[in-house]
């Protein structure tokens, strides 16, 4: 079991609505364009050996089309595999059709799982197209690439064939998920399994999907030959553990012990919304932190994990993506959009010394829509904990600690049902990431999590509508009803001490077609959801 020892002085000041304001280490995040050159591509799979960096499968297009026969063409798949060297600004490329087809297809899908042990890259399912059958498959595949092999291949302009051995088996026929690795165990975590053309719907299209609903443990043995797995064993959970396309971020918990946290993702069992509560994956426990709510991201997007020993507080920071809720920084109200669009938000996730979540927004944004789907890359020769966690003490000053690498690029936040083809792109542009410790203070908001779990229907409505959230502390509440200038029209409940799960209905009497949002506010925490009212 991996610990860190943790040493230092904790701080903890106590504010109201239960919340502690702890005495973290301020630390400020800048982002800068990078001259360096890199294809653009996303949902593919990473790694980084020996100074060069590894991009295998995924897409050189932009967002899915949402209707059958036209989502993830043929043209959009990343048939190259590329090796970027960032100190000298160059890269080569592989030709990934003269694999075996079996490994070919695989390893040119999109949303595989992947992780990189030492000099092998792991990679396992993804989604595309299954050339024998003329149909598309999740893949019920693992794979592992020699990273040592394709350095040399790409060094004397050979093949690559023989840096690549598969197996096949059932149980990694996932896609959306992620894989990481606890101490010798693979923790093969959520995702599903779809096949058949993507379409949004089963009304637009014929596909089967099933989200796998666990986490998948397992051993893999590899000794450059034979490839293999063991102690395959499975957690479950058919509500929580529903999830796709979420972060699954490296930690070191308030006890030192390290594991991982699953962040966001889609979709909810019962609903087309994203979840909003983290889940903490041990080696010997799952814990879900049903009690906060992360607003500002819930889609697989960059991420950071930022340690600090002298609070023993975990930072994650989140770049961009996309999210059911935007902050309006001028009400300080948080507004839902549950087409959960492209945003632009840099926000972080604080767990301190006692296990306490808090979220932020970061007073720097993303350049553009560039968030969806983006790698974070650390600097190489940087102080990382298991090679994946910033270590905030050992930084000094303004540091550069990575890059921002590919992804998507949108026009526009919601363009799933306009037009995803000419409206996105993968994104060409790198960023480099900076840290600066030299601030005394930063201008980070605090979303204040009073407010979970709202929800309104029927949206549109006509004569009536239902309003439900659940609130804590006893707080006072207030429901209120402003057009979208931010003109008062209605309270339709006012100072009302609440707590736990609240469920209301109001009626629409004598107002006015149109566009409102109808607010929440409890304590000093305020949520918002645009509410269309119908003839």
């Amino acid at each position: 079991m991996k610990k860190l020892v943790v040493t230092g002085i904790m701080i903890l000041i106590m504010i109201s609505e239960g919340l502690s304001v702890f005495g973290q280490q301020p630390f400020a995040v800048y982002l800068q364009p990078s001259v360096l050159n890199i294809p653009a591509t996303h949902s593919g799979a990473f790694a980084s050996r020996n100074g060069k960096w590894f991009f295998i499968g995924g897409r050189i297009d932009g967002l899915h089309i949402m209707q059958a026969m036209q989502a993830f063409p043929a043209y959009g798949r990343n048939d190259s595999i590329y090796i970027v060297d960032p100190v000298l600004n160059t890269h080569v490329s592989l030709d990934a059709t003269l694999l075996a087809p079996d490994i070919y297809q695989a390893v040119t899908s999109s949303n595989m799982q992947y992780y990189q042990d030492g000099s092998h890259l792991y990679m396992i399912g993804g989604y595309g197209r299954m050339a024998s059958q003329n149909t598309w498959i999740t893949f019920p595949s693992l794979i592992s690439v020699d990273l040592d092999c394709l350095l040399s291949a790409a060094a004397s302009g050979t093949s690559p064939v023989s840096c690549f051995r598969q197996i096949i088996d059932t149980s990694m026929a996932v896609c959306g998920g992620m894989l990481e690795k606890i101490d010798s165990t693979y923790q093969l975590v959520f995702g599903h399994r779809f096949d058949g053309q993507y379409a949004r719907t089963t009304a637009m299209g014929m596909f089967t999907q099933q989200y796998t609903n666990e986490i998948r443990r397992f051993v893999i043995h590899d000794d450059g030959m034979n490839l293999s797995i063991s102690n395959y064993t499975t957690l479950s959970d058919t509500t929580v553990f529903h999830r796709r396309d979420f972060n699954l971020v490296p930690q070191i918990f308030p006890s030192g012990e390290y594991g991982l946290t699953a962040f966001g993702g889609v979709f909810q069992k019962n609903a087309d919304l994203p979840y909003l509560t983290p889940i903490d994956i041990t080696a010997g426990n799952v814990v879900h932190q049903s009690g906060f709510n992360q607003n500002l991201s819930q889609y697989t997007s960059a991420v950071v994990p930022v340690y600090d020993s002298v609070y023993n507080e975990m930072h994650t920071l989140f770049f961009g993506g996309m999210s059911l809720y935007t902050l309006d920084t001028t009400t300080q109200t948080l507004v839902q959009d549950t087409a959960v669009p492209f945003v632009n938000t840099i926000s972080k996730i604080t767990r301190d010394a006692t296990g306490t979540l808090h979220e932020f927004k970061l007073p720097e944004d993303m350049p553009g829509l560039i968030g969806s789907n983006a790698l974070f890359i650390p600097e190489n020769n940087l102080s990382l904990f298991d090679n994946r966690i910033i270590l905030l003490n050992h930084l000094n000053g303004l540091t550069r600690i990575g890059y921002i690498v590919g992804g998507i690029q949108s026009d526009h936040p919601n363009i799933g049902l306009l037009d995803p083809e000419s409206m996105s792109r993968p994104n060409a542009q790198v960023y480099e990431v900076y840290l600066d410790k030299n601030v005394s203070s930063t201008n980070e908001i605090l979303i204040r999590n009073t407010i979970n779990d709202l929800a309104v229907y029927p949206n549109p409505a006509k004569d009536k509508f239902v309003i439900e959230f659940s609130v804590r502390d006893n707080s006072k509440t207030n429901i209120d009803l402003f057009d979208l200038n931010g003109k008062f029209i209605r309270s339709f409940l006012s100072e009302e001490k609440l707590s736990g799960k609240q469920s209301y209905q109001f009626s629409l009497h004598s107002i006015k077609p149109g566009a409102y949002l109808c607010r929440v506010q409890s304590g000093e925490s305020v949520k918002g959801v645009q509410l269309i009212i119908g003839k």
